[in-house]
């Protein structure tokens, strides 16, 4: 099988965190994950625009409450995508302006390019309010969300 491990050269010289189970109620989570799709994004001075998100997602035929985990990290919090994973067992991750390192993992990805790996696929964009502005970033969104939501076998074959 065709493994799409990469790895990332700064993984020897960061700093790893493991978050303890009393540790993960700290974090601000919401949805109910049915279509396991994990959403993070880092709170800021402007709150989450929920509604713009929404509609994104509807596009795919996804509604944020039901069929998401959505977790904002507050400015100073560290996370482990390995130590959420367990529980919420991710089909699918977008990261809303947070790169894979500060994430706690060792990938190597570009904005809006969709990374495949055996049990999850990833995508690492700019924060909402950036895409919101910014009808490129819209536009490359869009397309990123239909190879991994709509058309995912396409995606798989151009590659493959």
């Amino acid at each position: 099988m065709k493994s799409n491990f990469i790895l990332n050269p700064s993984f020897f010289t960061t700093n790893l965190y493991i978050v303890s189970d009393e540790k993960k109620s700290e974090f601000n989570l919401r949805g109910s994950n049915q279509k396991q799709l994990m959403i993070v994004y880092r709170a800021d001075n402007t709150p989450l625009d929920e509604d713009f998100l929404s509609k994104i997602l509807g596009a795919v035929q996804y509604d944020l409450q039901q069929d998401t985990t959505l977790i904002e990290l507050s400015e100073y919090q560290n996370f482990s995508f390995q130590i959420f994973s367990k529980t919420l067992n991710p089909r699918h991750f977008i990261s809303l302006g947070l790169n894979p390192e500060e994430l706690g993992l060792n990938l190597s990805s570009q904005l809006y390019q969709p990374l495949n790996t055996e049990d999850c696929s990833f995508l690492f964009v700019n924060n909402l309010a950036e895409i919101k502005q910014d009808t490129n970033k819209k536009a490359a969104l869009w397309g990123c969300l239909q190879s991994m939501f709509i058309n995912p076998e396409k995606e798989t074959n151009e590659k493959g």
